[in-house]
């Protein structure tokens, strides 16, 4: 998969200029820069959901449906369970096994104490790692994470991860992630692009 000539701009503000990536199979692909830099802007192009000024050619990059999106702001209905919601993921992705099937020593300890407690009872980190559980029940092609461990703590960063690492090595999906701490993925295989 690749993205050439992408350009963006918000207003008058210029956020990218003829920039070239390429996305590699079987590492986490973790895009990087400083806040502000249209780091977001070009997920949203890739995945086909733009609504800011943006030009550039996708070479191999699947349509929208078979993309995975996590936005940075996740937003659930507050008033269903995590049950409910990781059935109705479970639904778009068209599982037919189990929650836990592939990831049951991972996830199930965390998932078990909030598996009836509604959305928005549960804290960021907590939303965040359900959501990250929910784009791994989807089969896509293409999955992107936009800054899945920010506000989470240490041992649900390691969890979640742990799931991105899985997509990579296991499944053998195409993962897009952006970030401000890369060390967070010194142990796993990596290619990094810098927007500037």
């Amino acid at each position: 998969m690749h993205i050439s000539h992408y350009s963006a701009q918000y207003g008058n503000r210029v956020l990218a200029r003829d920039f070239s990536m390429t996305l590699k199979p079987n590492v986490v692909n973790i895009l990087i820069g400083a806040n502000g830099s249209g780091k977001t802007t070009l997920l949203d192009f890739i995945a086909g959901v733009a609504t800011t000024k943006v030009t550039g050619v996708k070479y191999d990059v699947p349509k929208p449906k078979q993309v995975a999106y996590q936005l940075q702001q996740v937003q659930f209905l507050p008033t269903l369970t995590v049950a409910q919601t990781l059935k109705m993921y479970q639904e778009l992705g068209g599982k037919t096994t189990t929650f836990h099937d592939d990831v049951s020593e991972l996830i199930s300890p965390v998932l078990d104490h909030i598996w009836s407690t509604k959305m928005g009872q549960l804290s960021g980190g907590e939303r965040q790692l359900v959501s990250t559980y929910g784009q791994f029940l989807l089969n896509r092609q293409l999955y992107i994470f936009d800054e899945p461990t920010s506000n989470v703590d240490s041992h649900n960063t390691e969890i979640i991860l742990n799931l991105i690492e899985y997509l990579v090595l296991v499944r053998h999906k195409v993962v897009l992630i952006t970030t401000h701490h890369p060390e967070q993925l010194a142990d796993l295989p990596t290619h990094i692009t810098t927007l500037n």
